[in-house]
């Protein structure tokens, strides 16, 4: 289904929309960090970063592959060295994670390219769809033990204090499923499937319930802000990905 204001903003209002939502994102993430942080060097160290990550993720959304992946590298290496700051040496995994798939991604993608240089999305198939859920289920099987085991050397993912959401949802395992979903998530887009969208959209949803039950504002904020890039990005990678199945059947 098309729909005309997102094929404008996808097509001819593409440079008005990604201005227009950076600045609005560059707004939320300083009012975020006036207003929640005590102004620290790291956190306005974080704050470049997150700026960094703006850049990031609204070019993955439309397919640029050296902005994407190469803002990627620089946003994750800022993650990493926040976390490592601030001593959550076991919150460096994801970051260094995502910073090795851009490593890979920005080869990847560069062989797979349109006439304008933009990389090609392409469909899953049920092999595809089965590998992600098992992957997803075999993840979420074994991270608690894996975190444990992770907690005995000082590198805990996840910290399980036994708080619970609205009374009875584990805390614990509502951040486990938001890593279990942003690695999955990232996984798939590195791998040039449209569906990583969707996992991202959920992905962002756990999330911000996690940094709202925490008190990161900011993040919470960053979350929002992603997650109206994440829907953009679903119908441009989709709409891109039925052009090309279109061409190679002409």
């Amino acid at each position: 289904m098309r729909i005309q204001l997102l094929d404008n903003i996808a097509g001819k209002w593409s440079m008005q929309w990604i201005v227009t939502w950076f600045l609005c994102g560059v707004a939320a993430l300083s009012a975020g960090f006036w207003l929640t942080t005590e102004h620290t060097t790291l956190d306005m160290f974080y704050l470049g970063v997150s700026f960094i990550g703006l850049i990031c993720v609204v070019s993955l959304s439309f397919r640029k592959n050296i902005l994407g992946n190469g803002f990627g590298m620089a946003a994750t290496s800022g993650e990493v060295v926040v976390q490592a700051t601030a001593g959550s040496v076991g919150l460096m995994l994801a970051p260094l994670f995502n910073f090795f798939t851009h490593v890979y991604g920005l080869f990847y993608w560069s062989k797979n390219t349109d006439a304008d240089g933009d990389m090609i999305p392409k469909s899953a198939n049920k092999w595809v769809w089965l590998i992600t859920g098992t992957f997803m289920v075999i993840g979420l099987a074994l991270f608690p033990t894996v975190n444990n085991l992770l907690a005995s050397y000082g590198f805990a993912v996840v910290e399980d204090d036994s708080s619970l959401f609205l009374g009875f949802i584990s805390f614990f395992w509502i951040n486990v499923i938001a890593f279990i979903l942003s690695i999955t998530a990232q996984a798939a887009m590195i791998l040039r499937y449209s569906f990583n969208w969707w996992l991202w959209i959920i992905s962002n949803f756990v999330w911000l319930t996690v940094n709202l039950m925490s008190g990161n504002y900011i993040f919470a904020i960053q979350t929002m802000v992603y997650q109206v890039n994440s829907f953009v990005g679903l119908y441009e990678w989709h709409r891109s990905e039925q052009n090309a199945l279109k061409a190679a059947q002409v």
